[in-house]
């Protein structure tokens, strides 16, 4: 007879309720579960603190999963009606935050962090160095493994080459890049950037009521590094972006900010009017 017929799980595996019924029934395993859990919970603790101690701030808020993610921390000064929050901004589309303002509320940003709107032309480069890395190592006979090698195969590329590598969309902070240096995939696709004058990859905030899924193009104002002093004409939630392709089908709206990865964070001010 069959082995895996006589022990069907053997073929199929455990399921998770065989796993989580195994760690139960098991009291090293539930101690060692207890423990990663504990482990994993006074990482996030320590997070938080050193964010709290080094902003002066206290934890309104902490979110993680989807494209929502996103980690918030509030000081509010009492009478002064002053608020500082730090955001986490991620850069796959709009991304609603617990900051809700009204009119002639003032708010100052600056922000900071790494993004990249184009993962696929870095796997692309990434690729394309293997490549030539390779075709030198053999052409030259260049040893991986020897110590005694002193020579490395990035030393022969051609100016050429070296071109090839440069990344088309490169990683920004929040001030972005500037289209004119780095065009776009079509030139017929500029104009249908978030803010078509505003830098490629660039922090971007929108004010909106509630009303909708998401910003509309004319919700959006360009944030950049830092921007002060903004004045608040309607009252709604503070949103996130960064600046990309807008597509035009409403059911996938975030399809050219896919394979965009990296993140902002960002100080807000807000001052009640």
């Amino acid at each position: 007879m069959d082995r895996d017929a006589e022990h069907p799980s053997s073929a199929t595996g455990k399921t998770g309720a065989d796993v989580l019924d195994g760690i139960l029934s098991n009291p090293k395993r539930w101690l060692s579960l207890m423990g990663l859990l504990a482990g994993l919970s006074g990482l996030v603790m320590l997070v938080m603190l050193a964010f709290t101690r080094l902003f002066g701030v206290e934890t309104k808020e902490v979110r993680f999963g989807g494209t929502d993610t996103h980690i918030l921390f509030s000081s509010v000064e009492k009478r002064s009606g002053k608020e500082e929050y730090i955001v986490i901004v991620n850069p796959q589309g709009w991304q609603k935050v617990d900051i809700k303002v009204q009119p002639g509320d003032r708010l100052s940003f600056s922000a900071n962090g790494k993004v990249c709107i184009d993962l696929n032309d870095i796997l692309e480069k990434v690729d394309r160095r293997l490549k030539y890395e390779d075709e030198y190592a053999k052409k030259l006979g260049i040893r991986r493994n020897d110590p005694s090698e002193k020579r490395v195969p990035e030393d022969f590329f051609s100016d050429d080459e070296r071109k090839s590598l440069v990344l088309n969309r490169p990683w920004v902070d929040p001030g972005g890049f500037d289209l004119n240096h780095y065009e776009p995939s079509f030139q017929s696709r500029r104009s249908r950037y978030l803010l078509p004058d505003a830098n490629a990859a660039g922090l971007i905030a929108a004010i909106e009521g509630g009303s909708v899924v998401m910003p509309v193009r004319s919700d959006a104002f360009f944030v950049g590094r830092s921007k002060e002093d903004y004045a608040v004409s309607q009252g709604g939630w503070l949103w996130f972006t960064v600046n990309d392709v807008q597509y035009s089908d409403p059911n996938n709206s975030n399809l050219f900010y896919n394979d965009n990865i990296g993140l902002f964070w960002v100080r807000v001010v807000v001052k009640r009017g």
